[in-house]
């Protein structure tokens, strides 16, 4: 009976050292997962505001005043044209840093044309050479550019983004 000692001892060792590794490899993907919604989430958001940007441009003015709002929330009521226009239901967080401020893309007059994620990190599925959010634009006019990663088939199609602040080529 000697020769069987500590054969317990090393299995649960064993078990261990298997449950760390599986654990480590699950918790890489979950992150990885995190990440894909994360700039999902950006891509709807990003979109959505600029077609509101861009509805907001569309309407007819009689006044000098710019054609691009002045903040985000101008997005929100839109009075004009003498009616009330909602282009955007709400002016979403960033998903990306979390945070309620969006870096703006402004025009020559201080107008909104745009809007970016301040955040320093590197996108999964931004456009082909962004190297970072701040370099991913969803800007007013920009043509629709295709996603950057295969497993980008899933999300919106319409991704006005470019890099280095330049509107995507349509």
């Amino acid at each position: 009976m000697p020769r069987h000692r500590g054969f317990s001892y090393l299995m649960v060792l064993l078990w261990v050292a298997i449950s760390g590794v599986m654990l480590m490899a699950l918790s890489r993907a979950w992150l990885l997962e995190s990440r894909r919604e994360r700039d999902t989430e950006l891509i709807y958001r990003g979109e959505q505001i600029r077609e509101a940007l861009s509805a907001y441009a569309a309407v007819p003015v009689s006044t000098g005043r710019s054609r691009a709002p002045e903040r985000l929330e101008d997005l929100l009521e839109d009075r004009r044209s003498g009616q009330v226009v909602r282009h955007l239901r709400r002016v979403w967080r960033d998903p990306i840093t979390n945070s309620p401020s969006w870096g703006l893309v402004k025009d020559e007059n201080g107008g909104i044309v745009g809007v970016f994620s301040t955040s320093p990190k590197v996108p999964l599925l931004g456009p082909p050479g962004t190297r970072s959010y701040k370099e991913w634009r969803f800007e007013a006019g920009a043509g629709a550019e295709p996603a950057a990663s295969a497993d980008a088939a899933s999300v919106p199609s319409a991704m006005a983004a470019a890099p280095n602040g330049q509107a995507a080529s349509p």
